[in-house]
C-alpha cells in the first residue's frame, strides 16, 4: 500500500514539471521586423528633358525652372552616362539602369550640319518664349510656305514653320513650344541643337529649329 502511494505521488510530481503540450493548429507568426531600404547610387545625373521642362512651364501647378536654370540642368546632366537605382527589401532586390544619353524621339530629324545648328542657349530661349505665349494663336497665312516664328536675341537662331503654300494654319504658341522641346530632346548634343519634326498637334505644319552655327 505504501509502495502504491509513493508511485502515485511520483507520477503527479512528473506532471507538475513537464512542459505544457502545445495547442493544435499553426504557431502564431512572429512580429514582423522586416524593413524596406531604398538606396540610389548614381554614376551620372538623370538626363534633362526639354519637353518635360516645357510641360512644367505650361502646368500652372508646377514652378518650372527658369531658362538659365534649365540650361544649367542640361549641362549638369550631360556629364553623366547612367543612373542606377537599387531598391532592397528583406525578400527582393530590384535594380534599374537608365541611359543618360538624350533619348531620340520618333519623328524628329536632326540637323547634322554644324553651320545650320544653334547654341543650346538660343534654343532654350526660343522654346521658353513660345511656351510663355500659351494659348496665343500663331498664324501662317496662305501665301507663306515658310515663316520665321521666333528669333533668338542675336537674330541668328530661329524657330521656323513650314507648310503647304495654299493652306492657312494656326496653332497655339504652346504647341510650337512642345514641338521645340521634342526636337531639343532628340537633337541636342554638346553645345548645339537643331532639327525638325512634324508638329504632333497638326500634321500640316513642320517645325524647325534652325541656326547659323556660331
Amino acid at each position: 500500500m505504501v509502495s502504491l502511494k509513493l508511485t502515485i505521488i511520483a507520477m503527479f510530481a512528473t506532471l507538475t514539471v513537464a512542459a505544457p503540450f502545445p495547442f493544435p493548429g499553426p504557431a502564431p507568426a512572429p512580429a514582423s521586423t522586416s524593413t524596406s531600404i531604398s538606396t540610389s547610387t548614381a554614376s551620372g545625373t538623370k538626363p534633362f528633358s526639354f519637353s518635360q521642362w516645357v510641360d512644367d512651364i505650361l502646368n500652372p501647378n508646377v514652378v518650372a525652372l527658369t531658362p538659365e536654370q534649365a540650361l544649367e540642368a542640361y549641362y549638369q546632366s550631360i556629364n553623366g552616362t547612367s543612373t542606377t537605382t537599387t531598391t532592397t527589401t528583406t525578400t527582393t532586390t530590384t535594380t534599374t539602369t537608365t541611359d543618360n544619353s538624350l533619348s531620340k524621339r520618333a519623328g524628329a530629324t536632326c540637323e547634322t550640319n554644324h553651320s545650320k545648328r544653334m547654341p543650346v542657349a538660343d534654343a532654350v530661349y526660343i522654346v521658353n518664349t513660345m511656351a510663355a505665349g500659351g494659348q496665343t494663336l500663331v498664324h501662317m497665312p496662305e501665301r507663306f510656305c515658310s515663316e520665321s516664328i521666333c528669333h533668338s536675341p542675336s537674330g541668328r537662331s530661329e524657330m521656323v514653320g513650314q507648310k503647304d503654300c495654299l493652306r492657312y494654319v494656326e496653332e497655339p504658341s504652346e504647341y510650337w513650344a512642345r514641338a521645340g522641346g521634342l526636337i531639343m530632346d532628340a537633337c541636342t548634343w554638346g553645345d548645339m541643337s537643331g532639327g525638325k519634326m512634324i508638329m504632333p498637334a497638326n500634321q500640316y505644319i513642320t517645325v524647325l529649329l534652325w541656326g547659323q552655327g556660331y
